[in-house]
């Protein structure tokens, strides 16, 4: 593959993420492709749960009908109750329970919704979108914006949504590398781009994080994980990295360690 040919693997940011949190698990899911029932974390399922609500509101709202906050809920507890169950969905965290995690979901749609609506400025390109292109040349990668926007004159945004309860520090925010991939992915299939702005959406805070990326850390990102897929290519042992993940994994009956 040093002959420049283009990957027969298509990568992302999580199959990257997979990897440098545990190889044993990386082997697992895309060496193997091990199948195993697929039992979610309560707080994967919450984030699903929303990003679904949040795409419903925007793809109406692109149409020209603004939901109100309680079309919202109704939408929100209609696809957590079609698609919860019970038996394949893990509460880890002692303390915690279903109810918990739901409610704070609302909070968080019902605070976003505040603050956004009636949802207008820039155009939606689209909600979910799929892009597809080249990291260092010949290694494919795909990616899943949960929003982009353009804002005219040839200024994209790129908007992330968390439903996590942790709020990151700037420093962590400006070293995210996940929407700053994205943005490489932007460029190569936009032409006309000249800026582009990286956005999260923390709901459990109702707070809107914003930073940009030059072209020189852009292109010393995609060096580095041109390097890293390079090295994930060449491996040969899998190894375990124990740690406080391992509870979310679903391949805990599987692992020796």
């Amino acid at each position: 593959m040093k002959d420049g040919t283009l990957s027969a693997e298509v990568y992302s940011h999580s199959r990257l993420s997979c990897y440098e949190q545990c190889p044993r698990r990386y082997q697992y899911k895309y060496v193997d492709k091990v199948e195993v029932d697929e039992v979610r974390g309560i707080e994967a399922f919450t984030g699903t749960m929303v990003h679904l609500s949040l795409q419903h509101l925007h793809e109406n709202a692109a149409k020209g009908h603004v939901l109100t906050a309680a079309e919202l809920m109704e939408h929100f507890d209609k696809v957590w109750e079609d698609n919860y169950e019970g038996s394949l969905v893990r509460i880890v965290k002692r303390g915690e329970t279903v109810s918990d995690h739901r409610m704070a979901a609302r909070a968080g749609l019902q605070a976003y919704h505040r603050r956004h609506q009636p949802f207008t400025g820039g155009k939606i390109i689209g909600v979910e979108h799929e892009l597809r292109f080249i990291i260092g040349e010949r290694h494919r990668f795909i990616g899943f914006i949960d929003m982009l926007r353009c804002m005219g004159d040839g200024v994209y945004e790129i908007h992330d949504f968390k439903t996590g309860r942790r709020l990151p520090s700037s420093r962590e925010v400006n070293g995210d590398r996940q929407l700053a991939l994205y943005e490489i992915g932007v460029r190569q299939n936009v032409p006309e781009v000249q800026e582009v702005r990286l956005k999260w959406h923390y709901l459990a805070h109702d707070k809107e994080l914003t930073s940009s990326r030059t072209l020189k850390e852009l292109q010393e990102l995609e060096v580095r994980m041109s390097h890293l897929i390079d090295d994930i290519e060449a491996a040969d042992d899998f190894h375990c990295r124990s740690g406080p993940l391992c509870h979310w994994c679903e391949f805990q009956g599987l692992c020796q360690k």
